[in-house]
C-alpha cells in the first residue's frame, strides 16, 4: 500500500512538473507575442510619422512655391497693362500648380488613410490573438487545478482507508467504522467490509506461536 501511495505521489509530482512546464511555455509565448505586437505597433507608428513628416515638408515646399508665385503674380499684375500675354501665361501656370498641389494633397491623404486602416486592422488582429491565447491559458489553468483537486481527493481517500484498515487490524473490530466514509467502488478496504456482517462480529489477530495463551 505504501508503494502504491509512493507511486501515486511520484505520478502526481511528475504531472505537476509537466503542467508547470506547459504553463511556463504558454507564458513565454504570450510575452513573445506581446513584444512582437509592441514592436509592430512601434514600426507602424514610425512609418506613419515618416509619411506625415514627408507630407508636411511637401506642403511647406509647395506653400513656399505658391508664395513665390504670388509675388510674381503681383509683379505681373503691376505690369499687366504692358505685358498682358505674360499675365495670362502666369495665371495658367499658377492654376496648374494649384491643381497639382491639391491632387498631391488628396493622394497623400488617401495613402495616410489606407496606412492607418491597415495599422488599426493589424492591432485589432493582434488583440484578438492575445485574447484567444489568454482564454486558452485560463482553460488550461482550470483544467490543471481540477486535476490537482481530483488527485488530492483520491490521495486523501486512500490515506483515510489505510488509516481505517490499520485501526481495524489493531482493534480487531470494525463496528466503530462508518461505512459511509469508505469508497467501496475503488477501495480494497471498502470491498472487504462490504462482504462482512454488519454488526456483532469482529476478528482477532492471530497470536504468535511462541507466546502463551492468555486463557490459561
Amino acid at each position: 500500500m505504501q508503494v502504491e501511495i509512493g507511486e501515486l505521489r511520484n505520478a502526481l509530482q511528475s504531472e505537476h512538473q509537466q503542467r508547470v512546464y506547459e504553463l511556463s511555455g504558454c507564458r513565454r509565448e504570450i510575452l513573445d507575442l506581446q513584444h512582437r505586437l509592441v514592436q509592430q505597433h512601434t514600426e507602424q507608428t514610425m512609418q506613419h510619422q515618416t509619411v506625415s513628416s514627408a507630407l508636411t515638408n511637401e506642403i511647406e515646399l509647395r506653400g513656399g512655391q505658391i508664395e513665390t508665385l504670388k509675388s510674381q503674380m503681383a509683379l505681373v499684375l503691376r505690369r499687366s497693362e504692358v505685358i498682358q500675354p505674360l499675365k495670362e501665361l502666369e495665371t495658367k501656370h499658377f492654376e496648374k500648380l494649384v491643381n497639382d498641389l491639391e491632387k498631391a494633397n488628396v493622394d497623400r491623404r488617401t495613402s495616410c488613410d489606407k496606412l492607418e486602416d491597415k495599422l488599426n486592422l493589424e492591432i485589432e488582429n493582434r488583440e484578438h490573438q492575445c485574447q484567444r491565447i489568454s482564454e486558452e491559458v485560463g482553460l488550461q489553468k482550470a483544467r490543471v487545478e481540477a486535476d490537482f483537486a481530483q488527485d488530492r481527493e483520491r490521495i486523501d481517500c486512500l490515506t483515510q482507508n489505510v488509516q481505517l484498515a490499520g485501526e481495524m487490524m489493531t482493534t480487531g473490530s470494525y463496528d466503530h467504522i462508518e461505512r459511509s466514509t469508505l469508497r467501496s467502488s475503488d477501495s480494497l478496504l471498502g470491498s472487504m467490509l462490504s462482504s462482512m456482517p454488519t454488526t456483532g462480529s469482529g476478528f482477532r489477530p492471530s497470536q504468535p506461536v511462541d507466546e502463551p495463551s492468555t486463557a490459561d
